[in-house]
């Protein structure tokens, strides 16, 4: 479905946040007026486009609805989407509207567990470094939403959430997966149907060019019978190797080694970044756009960020890392050194069990501080992997964030680090990752130093 096609229909937004407003606002300007659905209906400000004040979900009339645009924090799994689906109704975002009205466009789409903001900024950097006019959209921030009544631009850099990509009916030109492994679990009912809907955005079709990142099995696994598929990361078409040196079909592009952000797994990232301009353009990056680009970029916020030091312990902000998968790349990112490891948040049944064992192994071995309100099957976990050999961990459990970095900096010595990665959701109540981010900054003392 169009954008053009949707106007000339009886459209319902649900959620009212940026991107809902502004798919009411593009309606409006075309003289539809939109039925507004919110789960927080009484608090939702009023729209002049609409029709009436704001409704809650369970009192929306579906037969008098033809679509509904959900916002991507909306379950597609929720059981009035399944009425209103019963009902005749159809379910779309407004991501899938853009991909089929960008169709014809120059397109790299980032989606993935974790990486997906590093490698679509990344993207979208050594793209214009190269002299394109680009639009970095999407999941990143600023809704496609905004694309509307702009003129085309040289290449779109979209970066596609789980939540977005449930929805979407064409494929990108170029896609780029980053990773899997479980997350959002809640959201999805579960981890197949997260995979399903994941990888939707690159099974749909018609099928485009495809980059995957080598290092996840996971990742490689589920894409082996793509038409057209390019692996990059520790083998592939782009290569990082034990030199710190980015390869290109085997000739040597850039020196990793000056890329600020941490772990190999931003390697990776840039790898992957490398990868979609390549497929997007047809040949590789030029080595003054990829060496430009490692030189701006220091990491994006709340991702395994540093964000200063205080009597020589350095504090790096992890927040955004969700679930165990993406704190184990946090984790890797700084061997050798004396490690203090706060973690903790909402407990969406993800299992532990690979991160405890990262834990468990890491020299010299890291102390453990777990936050609430949900610490007890980390804390276990962690203690009865501790018990089972000669691996001593020190875990204890904070009241709230300003008491575990009060705890970190008493036992972290001089030359050590401090990483707050959850390893879990911010919980219900406490914000968002933004908020822990805030709050951990300003726990340390450095947040004139922390990025927004």
């Amino acid at each position: 479905m169009t954008f053009d096609e949707l106007c000339a229909l009886r459209v319902a937004i649900w959620g009212l946040g940026r991107e809902g407003l502004d798919m009411a606002r593009l309606l409006s300007d075309r003289g539809v007026t939109p039925l507004l659905i919110d789960d927080r209906a009484g608090d939702a400000a009023p729209h002049a486009g609409a029709s009436g004040e704001p409704m809650g979900p369970g009192d929306v009339p579906w037969g008098a609805v033809d679509v509904v645009v959900r916002s991507p924090g909306v379950s597609r799994y929720r059981p009035e989407l399944a009425r209103a689906e019963a009902a005749g109704v159809t379910v779309t975002t407004a991501m899938a509207l853009w991909l089929e009205d960008f169709a014809d466009a120059r397109v790299v789409a980032i989606t993935g567990t974790k990486g997906k903001s590093t490698t679509a900024a990344l993207t979208a950097s050594l793209l214009r470094q190269d002299g394109l006019d680009v639009e970095l959209l999407g999941n990143i921030g600023v809704p496609v939403t905004e694309a509307y009544g702009r003129p085309l631009v040289d290449a779109y850099v979209v970066e596609v959430s789980s939540y977005q990509a449930a929805d979407v009916t064409v494929t990108p030109g170029v896609c780029v997966l980053t990773s899997l492994a479980p997350d959002h679990l809640d959201w999805h009912g579960g981890v197949e149907t997260y995979y399903r809907d994941k990888l939707r955005l690159v099974e749909v079709g018609p099928p485009g060019a495809l980059a995957v990142n080598a290092a996840n099995d996971e990742a490689v696994r589920r894409t082996a019978g793509h038409p057209d598929r390019a692996l990059y990361g520790p083998t592939g078409r782009v290569r990082w190797t034990d030199a710190d040196v980015i390869e290109v079909d085997g000739t040597p592009l850039a020196d990793a080694g000056h890329l600020r952000a941490p772990g190999a797994h931003n390697r990776w990232n840039l790898c992957g970044a490398i990868a979609g301009s390549l497929l997007l353009n047809g040949h590789a990056p030029s080595p003054a756009a990829v060496a430009a680009t490692i030189d701006e970029f220091d990491g994006l916020p709340s991702r395994c960020r540093t964000i200063g030091e205080r009597d020589g312990v350095t504090f790096v902000d992890d927040a955004l890392a969700s679930n165990p998968f993406a704190t184990m790349a946090s984790l890797a990112s700084f061997p050798d050194r004396p490690l203090t490891l706060i973690l903790g948040g909402a407990d969406r049944g993800v299992d532990p069990g690979g991160l405890v064992e990262a834990v468990a192994a890491r020299r010299p071995a890291p102390r453990v501080i777990v936050l609430p309100p949900e610490p007890h099957r980390l804390t276990d976990a962690l203690m009865a992997c501790s018990d089972a050999g000669d691996r001593m961990l020190v875990v204890e459990v904070a009241d709230d964030l300003a008491d575990a970095v009060g705890r970190a900096r008493r036992v972290t010595p001089e030359g050590g680090v401090v990483l707050f990665s959850p390893a879990a959701p911010t919980p219900d109540g406490e914000g968002s990752y933004v908020t822990r981010s805030r709050q951990f900054a300003e726990a340390t003392g450095l947040s004139g130093s922390a990025s927004p």
